[in-house]
């Protein structure tokens, strides 16, 4: 049997990557794809590494929040990956409810309130770790930029990095993380998610892949809304301000995105006229 292409979910945190991952998964269930593996273990997989299973020529597709480097081929097999980007206020908003749901598995210390503010206050004062700002690009760009440094920068240590390491990166994530997005697949956004997906589905079966139909997604894993945390102080106190200005490069990502899905649709269309 030879080994097919591999689709891979560049699963970004609290970006509806659930229901994608379940999609995919209801896939393999069905037939419709040869295998599908969810990959979320703790650790990052290194440059070069073989996935679980990568050898398994009924592996099809996989989902992952820990693939952070986009190699084109992993034993030997091409590999063809997407994303879904979200609005960042939303996205941002439900990383810390998500935060306060979960605060012993995040670290956060029983002096900070479970406030989201609170929260808010706590992950932006956290500077030591992959940063809490932007941190969409960083999923796309931290690693990749940070392989380029030889060994200099690791993305675990964020905070100890020299003021000039950490004043490049954040000037250069941006354009790094565009061209990333350029050499995916497929690229879109949360707002637009069946859209997204159609694409997806159209340029997979090029490669052999045929994907459920859309309408089969569910929705998955959304996270609770606290009672009585009120979330107004996000467009009235200083820590609002500064929480929406630490995802100016996501907005700006974001926009990106739905631009890139604008020419996928762009193509279609052209396509069926």
């Amino acid at each position: 049997m030879s080994a097919p292409d591999i689709l891979v979910q560049v699963h970004i945190p609290k970006c509806a990557g659930t229901a994608v991952r379940v999609w995919l998964q209801e896939a393999a269930v069905e037939g419709a794809i040869t295998g599908y593996r969810s990959l979320y273990p703790d650790f990052v997989f290194p440059a070069n590494a073989r996935w679980p299973s990568s050898d398994d020529p009924r592996l099809a597709a996989v989902s992952t929040h820990n693939i952070r480097r986009f190699a084109p081929t992993v034993a030997g097999r091409s590999v063809h990956y997407f994303t879904i980007l979200r609005d960042p206020r939303a996205q941002v908003l439900s990383a810390l409810r998500y935060v306060q749901q979960e605060r012993q598995a995040f670290g956060v210390p029983p002096n900070v309130e479970n406030s989201s503010r609170e929260i808010a206050a706590w992950l932006l004062r956290e500077r030591y770790g992959e940063p809490f700002e932007n941190a969409q690009t960083n999923h796309i760009a931290l690693y990749t930029w940070c392989d380029a440094t030889r060994g200099r920068c690791i993305p675990e240590l964020y905070g100890s990095w020299s003021w000039d390491d950490q004043s490049a990166y954040v000037r250069e994530r941006l354009d790094l993380a565009k061209s990333l997005l350029e050499s995916f697949i497929a690229v879109g956004t949360v707002e637009r998610l069946h859209f997204t997906l159609e694409v997806l589905r159209r340029r997979a079966a090029v490669f052999g892949l045929n994907l459920l139909p859309v309408d089969r997604l569910t929705i998955a894993n959304v996270t609770a809304v606290p009672e009585e945390d009120d979330i107004s102080w996000i467009d009235t106190d200083p820590l609002g301000a500064r929480l929406l200005e630490s995802i100016s490069v996501d907005d700006e990502l974001h926009a990106y995105a739905e631009q890139l899905l604008d020419e996928a649709l762009g193509e279609t269309n052209s396509r069926a006229g």
